[in-house]
C-alpha cells in the first residue's frame, strides 16, 4: 500500500463509502492512518466487485461479535462470498472465496507479517505457542527459529481471525505442524509490469507456498480420576495435574507462503477436508491506483 493517494483516487474511494465509514476514517488523527483507512476500503469494496456483479459503491457489511467483517446475509446468499483481510507495513492481503450462495458462509482467515529482527521471540513462545509448537521450534538450528517463528505467528493469527473470537481464544488451545505440509508453488499474476523496487527486494512472480499445514486443537484433561485408580495418595485440596489431549483439525485448510524473505502470509479455511485435493489458489498483486480508477 502506498503512503500516499492520488488525490483523484481518494475522492473516487470516498464517493464508495457510506457516511459511517467515512466518519472512521476521518476519525484518525494520523494523515496516513486516514490514507490507509481509504486504502484498505478501496481495495476491499474495488476487488469484490471484480468477483461479483455489484458495483464498489454497493457492497454491504455486517459485523461478528469481536469485529469480523462479512457481507450481509443478503448480499453473501447474492454473491456466495467470503472475505477476510490483513495489513503489514506497505502490504496488504485480500483473501475472497466463492461459494454456492445456499451453503453457510465458511470460517476465513488470513494475515501477512513482517519478520521483525527485534522481537524477542523466545520471552513469547512459553506464553502464546502449543508445546508441540515450541519443542519444533527449539529443535531446529538457531538461524532458522526465528523464519519458524514468524511462520508460526500468521498460521496462529490466520486462525484466530478466522474463527472470530478474538482474544477469548487462546493462543495455546491451538498448533500447528509444519512436517506435514506439501511444497508447492504460487504464481503470482501482475495487472501490471512488476516494478523493479520489487525484484530488488526479492519478490517473483513464483512465490513458496505450502499447502494443507497440519493443525492440532488441544483440550486439557485432569489426570485426578487416573490418580485415585492407581490407588495414589493425593493430598486434599491439591490441585490435579493436566495434560493436553490432541485431535486433528480435518476440516481445515490452512496454507503458508512466502512473498520474500522478510513478508510470509497465512490463510485458514473451514469447511474444505485437509486430505481433499489441493485448492485451486489464485494470485494477483495490483495497486490501487490502478485498480481503483479501472471504475
Amino acid at each position: 500500500m502506498p503512503s500516499s493517494l492520488d488525490d483523484n483516487v481518494a475522492i473516487t474511494i470516498r464517493s464508495w463509502l457510506p457516511q459511517d465509514e467515512i466518519n472512521k476514517v476521518d476519525r484518525y488523527i494520523q494523515p496516513s492512518a486516514q490514507v490507509q483507512g481509504l486504502m484498505v476500503r478501496g481495495y476491499l469494496r474495488a476487488v469484490l466487485s471484480l468477483h461479483g456483479t455489484l458495483k464498489p459503491n454497493e457492497w454491504q457489511f455486517e459485523y461478528g461479535e469481536k469485529g469480523k467483517p462479512r457481507l450481509t446475509a443478503a448480499q453473501f446468499a447474492h454473491s456466495g462470498i467470503n472475505f477476510n483481510l490483513s495489513h503489514s507495513g506497505d502490504w496488504l492481503l485480500l483473501a475472497i472465496v466463492q461459494q454456492p450462495g445456499e451453503m453457510l458462509p465458511l470460517e476465513l482467515g488470513v494475515d501477512i507479517e513482517r519478520c521483525r529482527s527485534r522481537t524477542n521471540i523466545h520471552s513469547i513462545l512459553n506464553h502464546y505457542f502449543s508445546e508441540p509448537e515450541t519443542a519444533a521450534l527449539l529443535a531446529l538450528p538457531c538461524e532458522q527459529q526465528r523464519d519458524r517463528f514468524f511462520d508460526l505467528w500468521a498460521l496462529k493469527e490466520s486462525y484466530i481471525k478466522a474463527r472470530g473470537l478474538g482474544l477469548a481464544l487462546s493462543l495455546k488451545s491451538f498448533g500447528f505442524d509444519l512436517s506435514v505440509m506439501q511444497q508447492s508453488t504460487l504464481v503470482l499474476k501482475s495487472s501490471e509490469n512488476m516494478p523493479p523496487e520489487l525484484h530488488r527486494v526479492g519478490f517473483t512472480e513464483q512465490m513458496h507456498f505450502k499447502q494443507q499445514v497440519g493443525l492440532q486443537l488441544f483440550a486439557e484433561q485432569g489426570l485426578k480420576a487416573d490418580n485415585q485408580a492407581l490407588g495414589a495418595d493425593k493430598p486434599t485440596g491439591e490441585t490435579p495435574a493436566k495434560v493436553l489431549s490432541a485431535s486433528k483439525a480435518d476440516n481445515w485448510h490452512c496454507a503458508l507462503g512466502h512473498l520474500n524473505r522478510e513478508y510470509r502470509f497465512a490463510v485458514s479455511m473451514d469447511g474444505q477436508p485437509i486430505d481433499a485435493a489441493s485448492i485451486d489458489y489464485q494470485a494477483q498483486v495490483v495497486s490501487i491506483n490502478a485498480l481503483v480508477l479501472a471504475y
